[in-house]
């Protein structure tokens, strides 16, 4: 069992029963109901207080405590005096005879006393008794308890009298966003909203976790009721007013909304309940305000939310209002506020906020006008785009759609089946995305130029593009470019310079320079302009564009600007097109933990859209594949099912292109081949990068095709078979991998030696053993037998470093705390991290334990002495 960020706290204790002789020490341990005081018990007891004789207590929660509860635990099935003092019932034979048994024993002693404050008085009479004389007991005792304890409760006062150079109190914290980010691991689940729902709390994070997804789990919600269940009905009404308040409030607040005085609140704070934080009254957590809101009637909720709005009053702030206009039911106010907050929201950026309040207002619109609600449907679909919502931005485009439809105004169809397009492709209906800007094109063209046929042509060049029709791409986009210069549409201009950019740099034989000016011009303008979704769709084709010159150095600062733009306006589905892009550019660098880092980032957010996840499980499996980790094939096999409904070459054909490389480097010639000849029907539709990678790949697979002559000059090198010269080609542009692959292939010894160095140090596994098998063809005395020695020693090849780094990540240790220890920068604790997880090829830092027992590293003995130990 390995618990996270508690490692001080164990090395504390650790230190203490150390330091055992002549004299003793008592260690309290404070937290939070379910803040692991009693896991951080059992992990010392069972790990690190060896050969000591552990006495074990525990108080429980009666309604009259058991007197001497722990004592009589500890005599349990224990003849002797303290068994007898505890029949006779004399107190102090009782002490005297506990004291004897604590005080000369053979072996070191603990005592363990749990959760004291449910303890009776004469056991903290005893504990105050043990204390007093801790000087000549050679013993630890450690003691648990709650720290939301009420001003008068015993044990505060008990406390209070412990102290001196035996006593150490030691406070278990709520876990961090890193702590519950690795709880999370690979699930669909985001931990920064998780911590704040549960406020780090361990247990609320793992009731969480093992529940099914939105629910509220039923051990979280009987803890809070039952804490609850004691309060007065004064006291009661105010926490329902909090719970349905939902945030920081004043105490008056909560007495208007729960007819009740400050007493009831200053209850519901002396039970641990609510915390009282500068004058504002909140839960501990937001899991008991839900625990506590869902525990009433409907009719109670919707009593209390109308109580709220009628407080809040005209001048309250608006969305708080919409909020509680909803819970209340109040049709009329719940159309009138939260459009309104809707649209406040907007203005603030608080973009997915903003969709939720638009789809609300839908909901209740009744009566509503028609263009009232042709605007809100609006509104609604294109922040849900925006936010990466895509299956409700569909939901509104379509009943625009059909709404514009029986309007009959064709420019307006037109317009809006021009947006449906982009919403269309993003949930995979790609045929109906294209079929979309024709018909667009189509209605408009009869009407002759206008601002909607200049977007909708400037929309059909995209539609061209990721279909491969880089030809039509450009010569619609020279029309489109010119209509939307004419009528000074900027935002249609710069995407139609976007496409056209993208569309030259895609041609085996087109103008590579003129595509990358194109490009560049386009994502000038679109800052210039402020228009962030055309800077970032600018700045991933102008990577991909660099990539596809062969030069991804010169991609990695255009997408880190482009992550940029996106983070800073929350753009969440260009940021999960452009962090991919930069892990492609990573991973042909050989930098293949960074790689990584972005794409789990991807992987790991729920909302990410089915091509976003598709192009990422791509490059992860053949990453995985080049390293020969396990998944990697389930991940290509996962990619090609995604990407399947798109019917696009190009996101489609690298997935099958990446599934051969990975099944020939495992042996599996068949399925390479077989790979190869899924790709052939769509060879026309291929950039030239895609043709490259094919022409290796049905070499390679002895599948008896190969491209038309090619100006690409790296195809010509691959076709002319001279690797020494493809190699240099590579290794100019900084292409690690590739580079290695092409040495690997060639008749020379040297280059193949020198091939099986760089794979290796890599950590290119199967290509690197293939490199050493083909110097045993060649006749090479000697063979290199595998990794360096730094690097042998263990199965996941990782370095003496990383080990030292896994053993702490076994541990719980976040990467502040490893940078603490191993007396590192943040920054490089982050890469070896990124490298310990892609080498054991988890997902997640909880998993590192598990996958090196599966190998049969032993963390232990690397695991590194904190600072200052012996």
């Amino acid at each position: 069992m390995n618990l996270l960020e508690r490692g001080e706290q164990v090395r504390t204790v650790v230190d203490r029963f150390g330091r055992l002789g002549g004299d003793g020490h008592l260690v309290l341990v404070s937290g939070e109901a379910g803040s692991g005081k009693s896991a951080l018990v059992a992990e010392l007891v069972e790990r690190h207080l060896g050969g000591a004789e552990v006495l074990i207590g525990r108080c429980d929660d009666l309604f009259a405590p058991r007197p001497l509860g722990p004592l009589a635990d500890i005599a349990r099935g224990r003849a002797g005096p303290l068994a007898a003092a505890l029949a006779a019932g004399d107190q102090s034979s009782v002490f005297d005879a506990f004291l004897a048994e604590i005080a000369s024993p053979p072996h070191p002693t603990v005592v363990v006393l749990e959760d004291l404050q449910w303890a009776d008085e004469a056991t903290l009479d005893l504990l105050r008794f043990v204390t007093r004389r801790l000087d000549s007991l050679p013993c630890l005792v450690l003691a648990t308890h709650r720290d939301d304890l009420a001003h008068d409760h015993p044990l505060r006062r008990a406390i209070g009298s412990l102290v001196g150079p035996h006593v150490t109190r030691l406070r278990l914290a709520p876990l961090s966003v890193d702590a519950v980010r690795l709880l999370v691991g690979d699930r669909l689940i985001d931990p920064v909203s998780l911590h704040v729902t549960t406020g780090g709390n361990p247990f609320f994070l793992v009731e969480t976790l093992d529940a099914a997804p939105g629910t509220l789990p039923a051990s979280v919600r009987d803890v809070v009721l039952t804490r609850a269940a004691p309060l007065s009905g004064a006291a009661r009404d105010a926490l329902d007013a909090a719970a349905v308040l939902g945030r920081q409030v004043g105490a008056d607040l909560i007495q208007v909304v729960g007819d009740c005085d400050s007493a009831a609140v200053d209850e519901c704070i002396r039970a641990g309940l609510l915390v009282d934080d500068g004058g504002h009254q909140a839960f501990r957590h937001e899991l008991s305000r839900q625990a506590v809101e869902d525990s009433m009637t409907p009719l109670r909720r919707r009593q209390l939310h109308a109580r709220a709005l009628a407080a809040l009053g005209a001048d309250g702030d608006v969305v708080e209002r919409a909020h509680h206009a909803i819970g209340a039911g109040d049709e009329e106010a719940i159309v009138a506020l939260a459009w309104q907050a809707a649209d406040q929201c907007v203005a603030l950026g608080a973009w997915r906020q903003a969709a939720i309040l638009y789809g609300e207002a839908l909901e209740h619109t009744g009566e509503m006008a028609a263009e009232d609600r042709r605007r809100l449907l609006e509104a609604r679909a294109t922040t849900c785009l925006r936010v990466e919502m895509l299956a409700e931005a569909v939901a509104a485009g379509e009943e625009l759609h059909a709404m514009l439809l029986e309007l009959g105004d064709e420019a307006a169809i037109g317009e809006w089946e021009t947006w449906l397009s982009i919403a269309f492709r993003g949930v995979g209906r790609s045929r109906d995305a294209a079929a979309f800007t024709e018909r667009a094109v189509a209605r408009m063209e009869p009407l002759g130029d206008s601002p909607e046929l200049a977007a909708a042509l400037s929309a059909m060049t995209g539609h061209l593009l990721v279909s491969g029709k880089y030809e039509q791409c450009i010569s619609t986009a020279q029309r489109a470019l010119a209509m939307a210069e004419h009528f000074g549409l900027e935002q249609a201009a710069i995407y139609t310079l976007n496409s056209w950019g993208a569309a030259l740099g895609c041609l085996p034989d087109g103008d590579g320079e003129a595509g990358v000016a194109a490009l560049e011009e386009s994502l000038d303008r679109a800052k210039r302009s402020g228009l962030a979704p055309e800077a970032t769709r600018a700045a991933a084709n102008l990577g991909a564009t660099l990539i596809g010159a062969c030069h991804p150095a010169l991609s990695i600062p255009v997408y880190d600007d482009g992550i940029r733009v996106a983070e800073a306006h929350e753009l969440r589905y260009q940021l999960n097109c452009l962090r991919p892009g930069r892990a492609e550019a990573n991973m042909l660098l050989g930098n293949w933990d960074a790689a990584a880092a972005d794409l789990m980032t991807v992987l790991h957010d729920p909302a990410a859209a089915p091509i976003n996840r598709a192009i990422v499980l791509g490059y992860l499996g053949r990453m995985r594949g080049r390293r020969g980790d396990p998944g990697a094939v389930e991940a290509l096999d996962e990619a090609s099912a995604l990407a399947e409904p798109f019917q696009e070459a190009q996101l489609s054909v690298p997935i099958h292109i990446a599934l051969s490389e990975t099944t020939w480097l495992a042996g599996d010639r068949d399925r390479a081949a077989a790979e190869v000849e899924v790709c052939l029907p769509f060879v026309e539709l291929l950039d030239g990068t895609a043709l490259r990678d094919l022409t290796r790949a049905a070499r390679r697979a002895e599948v008896d095709w190969a491209a038309s002559e090619s100006p690409e000059a790296a195809t010509r090198l691959l076709v002319a078979g001279d690797h020494r010269a493809l190699a240099r080609f590579w290794e100019e542009r900084g292409y690690v991998y590739d580079a290695a692959d092409a040495l690997a292939d060639s008749d020379d010894v040297d280059d193949v030696r020198r091939a099986f160095e760089q794979l290796s140090a890599l950590g290119a596994r199967p290509r690197a053993q293939m490199a050493a098998r083909r110097l045993r063809e060649l006749g090479a005395r000697e063979v290199p037998r595998g990794p360096r020695a730094s690097t042998r020693a263990n199965a996941a090849g990782l370095t003496a470093r990383e080990l030292e780094v896994a053993a702490l990540l076994a541990e719980g240790l976040t990467n502040a705390g490893i940078a603490e220890r191993l007396v590192l920068s943040p920054k490089t604790v982050d890469h070896h991290v990124s490298a310990v997880l892609a080498k054991f090829s988890v997902s997640s830092r909880r998993e590192v334990g598990r996958a090196a027992d599966a190998v049969g590293i032993d963390l232990d003995p690397v695991r590194p002495a904190p600072l200052g130990s012996g």
